[in-house]
């Protein structure tokens, strides 16, 4: 199946959201962030269905616009259990990170660490990667050999291990076993640009030195 990927890019912390969409205009939201109606003007200007929202993790910034497009497009929402208690606290850590201006929390109706892998939505086939480190549930997609990869591994980056959730050893092994797939993967971070496994695991790369 032939997908097209577009990204949108919102909020204080220049968050990528992802649409994977097909030629029929099914499509999947990743890290929606939290700018709902830009994100809906987009949607609905490509004529998009969602079916349904996936997050790679909890942390405050992927998740405000979640429960709005759940209802605005009756799709289901995939989170990892092990980041439930941070998302009951988004609130909390955005009036800390950011501003006091609450988002609703939304309900998680599908538990990724209880899928088959790979497990379908629609017509899209989705296999998922237990990455924690950034988070204790992060988690990485791969869908149609493409990994959305969240905060675990980005552009010349790993994820941030100070924030709540954080711990740097369990990341760093993660990280190292992305290093195993096919070098032309087409990594979509969850911030920065986009970028390929074999670009961040080459010789003498930032991420490379990192997991040595």
């Amino acid at each position: 199946m032939s997908v097209q990927v577009t990204t949108f890019v919102n909020g204080r912390w220049r968050e990528n959201c992802y649409l994977v969409a097909n030629s029929n205009g099914d499509a999947l939201i990743l890290d929606p962030g939290d700018d709902a109606p830009g994100l809906a003007k987009l949607i609905d200007e490509n004529g998009w269905q969602p079916c349904a929202i996936l997050n790679t993790h909890g942390h405050f910034d992927h998740i405000g616009a979640v429960a709005d497009l759940m209802d605005r497009y009756a799709v289901p929402f995939y989170l990892h259990r092990a980041d439930e208690a941070l998302l009951r606290r988004a609130n909390l850590y955005r009036q800390v990170f950011e501003h006091p201006d609450p988002v609703r929390i939304p309900r998680i109706t599908h538990d990724v660490s209880q899928l088959p892998n790979p497990f379908q939505v629609g017509p899209f086939n989705i296999s998922w990667i237990p990455t924690p480190g950034h988070t204790e549930g992060s988690v990485c997609f791969m869908i149609e050999g493409m990994l959305f990869s969240g905060d675990t591994l980005m552009h010349r980056k790993v994820g941030r291990t100070d924030l709540p959730g954080g711990n740097r050893a369990r990341l760093l092994v993660s990280v190292r076993e992305l290093q195993g797939l096919a070098a032309d993967t087409v990594v979509w971070g969850g911030h920065g640009a986009t970028t390929t496994v074999g670009a961040e695991f080459s010789e003498g790369s930032r991420v490379r030195s990192l997991i040595a």
